[in-house]
């Protein structure tokens, strides 16, 4: 019987590149070297896309689709959550790719969040970052501080995920503290 090292493990793409997986170092996804930084997403490409306030903040994380990528980094997105004024669409908007992700890969999330646990609570049609303060004894609620706005709201286990960081092309755990 052959043993397989799990925590690292490599194959071969259809394009002949290899790929690797580092599992438990942190790392859970890591993008193909394949992608140049002009190409870094394809038309119809599903993405999360920064919701940025008027001070230059980040606040969410919106679903989002590429419509078609332009010069200079820059995309075509069409939200999946915001609609346009008059209500007759999703909007659609250009953004640079700095503002623009691939969501955060399906991972398991726990039976039951933890205190202080580090979560993305879905809040008017966005992920915000938080972390569990309370955890409620009437079934799977949670009581969530938001990093960005300081609110603490009350959530459904379904309303949240696991936080993932996007760092140079990987999603990886936050650092704990």
């Amino acid at each position: 019987m052959m043993e397989i090292d799990s925590n690292q493990l490599e194959w071969e793409t259809d394009s002949g590149s290899a790929e690797t997986s580092t599992a438990g170092t942190g790392n859970i996804l890591e993008e193909s070297d394949q992608k140049t930084k002009e190409e870094e997403f394809s038309e119809g490409e599903r993405v999360e896309v920064a919701n940025i306030d008027e001070d230059g903040f980040n606040q969410a994380w919106l679903a989002a689709t590429i419509v078609k990528p332009v010069e200079n980094n820059r995309y075509i997105i069409r939200y999946e959550t915001l609609r346009t004024g008059n209500d007759t669409g999703f909007l659609v908007k250009e953004m640079d790719s700095l503002h623009i992700r691939p969501p955060p890969p399906d991972i398991p999330v726990p039976h039951q969040f933890k205190m202080f646990d580090n979560v993305d609570a879905l809040y008017k049609g966005g992920w915000w970052k938080g972390i569990i303060t309370r955890v409620l004894p009437r079934g799977s609620r949670y009581k969530v501080h938001l990093d960005n706005n300081g609110k603490v709201m009350e959530f459904k286990h379904s309303d949240l995920r696991l936080h993932l960081d996007w760092i140079d092309r990987k999603w990886t755990k936050p650092s704990p503290g």
